[in-house]
């Protein structure tokens, strides 16, 4: 769909799943709610019941309900998978750009959230490495 590698540099995180049904991430897309379902510091993938238009950049706003406050950015999608039924396609997406102190907000929410839902106890530290770190996948 695009140039852009769709292959995330960063790791994943799921904010989404059946053991975190309530990750509190909250995503917008040109103003429309939309679920998200993993975040890194280098984009998102979220529900779509059909392709979006790849070819042209899109406003996102995430929001924590654990924390104040916002991150917005422009964003552009890189792939399409498309689902069995109409609400289950994802749209993989590449953050082409934060606002403000977005990419350090998010990074600071993203080691939160990672250190809430291990399985073991995580330092402060080790979650950040987490978040930083290369793509396990």
């Amino acid at each position: 769909m695009s140039d852009v590698n769709e292959r995330r540099q960063r790791q994943r995180i799921m904010v989404e799943s059946a053991h975190v049904p309530e990750s509190g991430f909250q995503l917008e897309c040109d103003g429309k709610a939309t679920a998200v379902r993993d975040v890194s510091l280098e984009g998102f993938s979220m529900h779509a019941s059909t392709a979006p238009d790849s070819q042209k950049e899109f406003h996102f706003v995430l929001k924590r309900r654990a924390a104040g406050g916002f991150i917005s950015g422009r964003a552009q999608v890189v792939n399409f998978v498309r689902g069995a039924t109409a609400d289950t396609g994802v749209a993989g997406c590449h953050v082409t750009a934060f606002d403000d102190d977005g990419r350090e907000l998010l990074a600071q929410w993203l080691s939160a959230h990672v250190a809430a839902v291990a399985g073991v106890p995580l330092t402060e530290k080790e979650a950040r490495e987490i978040v930083d770190g290369p793509s396990l996948v």
